[in-house]
C-alpha cells in the first residue's frame, strides 16, 4: 500500500461517551513514534493518533515562507520550497482516529499531508486556525485552551486538554504569528493513567506556565513525558527566534521535571538551525533526573 493511503482513513470515533466502531487487538501501555518534523504516532487506550501531519519528502517537500531570511514584515517572507533532509520513515497503518494540530503553518501540517488526508477524519485545532483548516475542506473542531475532549477507546480514555503554545518570546511576533496549541495527553487504562505535554512550537513564558499549573502537571514527577520543539527557528530572520533551542528546552524541562523528554521539531529539514546537541550537551552538565529520549525517525517507544 502507498504511505500516503495509509493516512486516507475515516475515524470511527465517538467524543464523550461512545466507543470507536473498529476492534482491534489489545497493545498494553502507551507508545509514541517519532517521524521527523513535529509528526509524532501516538497509540494509546487502543487508538491511533497523528500530530502535525508532514508527508512531503526531498527538496521541495513543503512551501512556505522562510523565517531564517531578513524580510518586510509589511509584504511577508519569501515563499519557497523547503527541503527534507531525511528519509520518511513511513507509516504503520492504514487507518487512524485523530489528528492533533499545533498549528497550521505548512512545516506541520504541509501540502502533501493535505492533499491525501482524508478531510473527515476527526482533527483537533487551535481556535486561531479552525476558519483556515475548515477552507482547505477538512472538517476540524477547535480546541481553546484549558478545554478538554475526552475520547474514549477500546482499552480506556484519552483526555486531551489544549493548553497555549506561544511562538515567540517578543510578545508583537507570537500576536503575529497566533497563538497556537500544545495539549496534554492522559491516557487512563487498566495499567494506570499516564500523561503526555506535547508543547507545540512555544516557549517557557509566563501564560504557558501559568496554564501547566492549572493542568496541575507542573510539579516533579507528574509528566510521564515532555515533548518540546527545537530547531531554534528564526535566529536573524526577520521574527527572530521562533522556537526553542537546546538551552532553552533544557530550562523548560528543569521547570516541569518531568519523567523523560522526547525533543523533536530538528534535524528533519534545512529550515531547522539546531538539532538535538545542544539539549544533549546541557543533560549532560545538569545531570537531571528526567531521563533524555532521542531515537532515531521511524523508532518507536514506549511509556
Amino acid at each position: 500500500m502507498n504511505r500516503r493511503q495509509l493516512l486516507k482513513s475515516g475515524a470511527a470515533l465517538t467524543l464523550g461517551g461512545g466507543l470507536p466502531a473498529v476492534v482491534r487487538a489489545a497493545q498494553p501501555g502507551v507508545s509514541l513514534r517519532w517521524l521527523g518534523g513535529a509528526m509524532l504516532e501516538i497509540e494509546a487506550a487502543g487508538l491511533r493518533v497523528l500530530t502535525d501531519p508532514c508527508l512531503g519528502e526531498g527538496p521541495e517537500a513543503f512551501v512556505m515562507g522562510d523565517p531564517n531570511e531578513m524580510f518586510d514584515l509589511a509584504r511577508g517572507p519569501n515563499i519557497k520550497s523547503h527541503a527534507r533532509l531525511t528519509p520518511f520513515p513511513g507509516l504503520r497503518y492504514d487507518r487512524y482516529d485523530l489528528v492533533l494540530l499545533s498549528h497550521a503553518h505548512e512545516d506541520h501540517f504541509d501540502q502533501a499531508a493535505q492533499a491525501w488526508l482524508d478531510p473527515q477524519l476527526l482533527m483537533l485545532v487551535p481556535q486561531h486556525d479552525l476558519a483556515a483548516v475548515r477552507q482547505k475542506g477538512f472538517a476540524a473542531s477547535a480546541l481553546a485552551h484549558g478545554e478538554m475532549r475526552r475520547i474514549e477507546g477500546p482499552e480506556g480514555v484519552l483526555r486531551i486538554t489544549a493548553l497555549p503554545a506561544v511562538h515567540s518570546e517578543n510578545p508583537e511576533v507570537a500576536r503575529l504569528l497566533g497563538l497556537g496549541n500544545g495539549y496534554l495527553i492522559e491516557v487512563e487504562t487498566a495499567f494506570g493513567l499516564a500523561r503526555i505535554y506535547w508543547a507545540g512550537d512555544s516557549f517557557l513564558v509566563p501564560p504557558v506556565w501559568q496554564a501547566l499549573r492549572a493542568a496541575q502537571v507542573a510539579e516533579a514527577g507528574l509528566l510521564d513525558i515532555f515533548v518540546p520543539h527545537l530547531g531554534a527557528v528564526g535566529g536573524a530572520g526577520a521574527l527572530g527566534q521562533i522556537s526553542m533551542d537546546g538551552a532553552q528546552a533544557a530550562g523548560f524541562a528543569q521547570q516541569l521535571e518531568p519523567q523523560a523528554v522526547l525533543p523533536i521539531h530538528h534535524s528533519t529539514y534545512a529550515l531547522y538551525r539546531e538539532g538535538p546537541e545542544v539539549l544533549r550537551q546541557h543533560h549532560a552538565e545538569l545531570a537531571p533526573r528526567w531521563r533524555l529520549r532521542t531515537p532515531p525517525e521511524g523508532e518507536r517507544i514506549h511509556l
